[in-house]
């Protein structure tokens, strides 16, 4: 390689060191995302919902571990049909991308990212988002940060900018868990900027303040990696099978109804049709998935030993399909159009079963609620801390009297090169701060910060 030539296995701060391991850089990755405090804190986060202990519901870190499964898996079908994968992928970049792939999501799931975004975004851009470009030049006066809150920008910036790490700690710049370039570009799904991709306005991979990180690794090319791809699919499937069968195991997905002729089935699929979900399914698609449904199970979930067996067959079934749907084209990932549709149709029901029942509604709606009031207590606090609207310094005694991480996300916001203002820079770190909780820190917190906590302690 050339001197000054980038390579995909560089690490985010241009840092080199030896590894007595010997394990290559990308595995070396993985085990950082791995070891590191936000991966761990994924086990106290919803992934659909919490339910109640007995339910054994995925959260989002049995989600993710699995999501690397299906990845690593996914990944050795490919190479067995194409022996020269390796030049154009990296298993161990992808499995780091898997179990990576969720770790900036907030508490209590999509609920909690919908509503951290609305808190900062203003009635006209909060659907219609503008490009980066734009609102650079043109800030908009009523959105308090314009580029929103988003699960996927959230993770890359936990990934690049606030995890600590001790050997990319520098004063004056911060690399987060300071991966590879290879696994980083595995991680984003969603190259850009938020309004940037008209096709996808409600998916971004960056924020602004870390907008210059991501091109610097991009060269500004919004093109997904096929590492990522892999990823995207493999989290793909492990959603549908895997919250499929926690849904059926909890009594809520009626599967052993879901055959042909039956009335369940027709009003799923009229469901699926609807201009809320899906539109019209191929006649084809639907005789298939007739044939899939064989493999479900026949009666509804009651822990006998005859159901465990059952529902492997149908996780067995799902998975293999899945994976074998499947194929690389040049550089890209290509799922046989059959075996696509059929797993949105398989997600499609735990929308119509789990999400769009009321009873999610309204435990969803108390959640929202929580981080509103949270975000709405710690932000007025935050700013006379760090004297938002005047020229001084941050007072010491006032940054004393916040919580010691959000005083660090904060301070990190402040580090960072941007078009933010002072205040925007704040309210970015306060994001960051309520997206590190999991579901029971937002719980706590909020009880405490409405008095309602039912001890006094330190």
């Amino acid at each position: 390689m050339a001197d000054g030539a980038v390579d995909r296995f560089d690490r985010l701060s241009g840092r080199t060191s030896s590894d007595p391991s010997h394990r290559s850089e990308t595995q070396r990755d993985r085990d950082r995302i791995l070891y590191s405090e936000a991966f761990r804190r994924l086990g106290g986060v919803t992934q659909v919902a919490s339910g109640t202990p007995g339910m054994l519901l995925h959260d989002r870190l049995t989600h993710s571990l699995k999501v690397e499964q299906v990845g690593v898996s996914l990944f050795t079908k490919l190479k067995a049909d194409h022996p020269r994968l390796a030049q154009k992928a990296d298993q161990a970049a992808v499995a780091a991308a898997c179990l990576a792939h969720d770790i900036g999501h907030p508490p209590f799931g999509h609920a909690g990212e919908q509503e951290l975004h609305a808190l900062v975004t203003c009635d006209v851009h909060r659907e219609a988002p503008r490009p980066y470009a734009q609102r650079a030049e043109d800030p908009c006066p009523d959105c308090l940060l314009e580029d929103g809150f988003e699960g996927n920008a959230q993770s890359f910036r936990l990934l690049s900018v606030l995890s600590v790490r001790w050997s990319a700690k520098k004063p004056d710049k911060l690399y987060g868990l300071d991966l590879t370039r290879a696994t980083l570009r595995a991680a984003s799904k969603y190259p850009w900027a938020r309004g940037d991709n008209a096709s996808k306005p409600k998916k971004w991979g960056a924020y602004d303040c870390d907008l210059p990180i991501l091109n610097e690794l991009t060269g500004r090319d919004s093109a997904v990696t096929l590492d990522a791809q892999i990823m995207d699919w493999a989290d793909d499937i492990s959603y549908a099978v895997h919250d499929v069968e926690d849904f059926y195991r909890a009594g809520y997905i009626p599967v052993d109804q879901l055959k042909a002729g039956q009335e369940a089935l027709d009003e799923f699929l009229e469901y699926v049709e609807s201009r809320s979900a899906l539109g019209p399914i191929d006649p084809a698609i639907k005789q298939t998935l007739g044939e899939l449904l064989a493999y479900f199970p026949t009666r509804r979930f009651a822990g006998r030993e005859s159901d465990f067996e059952e529902l492997d067959r149908t996780r067995g079934t799902l998975l293999t399909r899945f994976i074998n749907g499947a194929s690389i084209v040049g550089s890209d990932l290509v799922i046989d159009r059959t075996q696509k549709a059929l797993n949105s149709i398989v997600k499609q029901l735990i929308w119509y079963h789990v999400i769009d029942d009321p009873r999610l509604s309204n435990i969803q709606a108390g959640q929202r609620r929580v981080l509103r009031e949270i975000f709405e207590a710690l932000m007025e606090p935050a700013e006379k801390a760090f004297r938002v609207g005047g020229d001084a310094e941050p007072d010491e005694k006032d940054l004393r009297r916040l919580p010691h991480e959000l005083r660090r996300t904060i301070q990190d916001s402040m580090l960072q090169e941007s078009h933010y203002t002072r205040r925007q820079k704040v309210h970015r770190g306060l994001l960051d701060y309520i997206a590190s909780l999991s579901d029971a820190d937002a719980y706590h917190q909020h009880a405490v910060l409405k008095g309602r906590e039912p001890v006094g302690h330190l």
